[in-house]
């Protein structure tokens, strides 16, 4: 089994770093062959909307670090997706990876809208850091985030909200998210 996590951070050790390798050490463990990759050092363009993905055998037009991510999350057998929490929602690095991957998608018969997916119910563990200490105050942003996850084939297992993560290196030192995220990789080969 192979689990692959992507990280969308400025901070290359940063809290969303070390609680994504905590769920990539718990699934590491359990068995699986694990990598993480840091979008932010990636060179990775936004989605230029010229649909050329958009079909059964289409693959995005763009030669970029995304092409080699592409061959990562199709032979995965389950994904890791990291973001801190800036204004309110997911990083732009976030955001522009998630862009990309309208490439999972085509056009059923070429009819607008008729979306079908690449990829089907890839396990997915969605982690998010913020300084916020209320776990649940951008609930509404996370929940959207995971909605695209899934309309693109992704099957969120397990979200993992880490709060007050004010310090850089925060999260080190709180055990019950480190045992949160280790317990979810393990559950990603169940």
């Amino acid at each position: 089994m192979k689990v692959v996590g992507f990280v969308g951070s400025p901070r290359k050790k940063g809290n969303t770093t070390t609680i994504v390798n905590e769920v990539l050490r718990g699934a590491g463990e359990a068995g699986a062959e694990t990598k993480i990759f840091d979008l932010n050092a990636l060179s990775i363009r936004g989605c230029q909307a010229c649909y050329h993905c958009q079909k059964p055998d289409g693959k995005c037009i763009q030669k970029d670090d995304m092409t080699q991510l592409y061959d990562e999350v199709f032979t995965a057998d389950a994904v890791v997706m990291g973001t801190p929490v800036f204004m309110l929602q997911v990083t732009g690095q976030t955001k522009i990876f998630i862009d990309r991957l309208f490439a999972l998608l085509y056009l059923k018969d070429g009819q607008p809208g008729n979306f079908r997916n690449k990829i089907k119910a890839k396990k997915t563990v969605t982690v998010y850091s913020q300084g916020q200490p209320d776990a649940g105050a951008f609930a509404s942003s996370f929940d959207l985030h995971e909605g695209v996850l899934a309309f693109l084939g992704f099957k969120v297992q397990e979200r993992i909200v880490a709060g007050g993560m004010r310090a850089e290196d925060a999260a080190r030192g709180n055990r019950e998210i480190l045992e949160k995220a280790y317990a979810a990789g393990v559950g990603l080969l169940k």
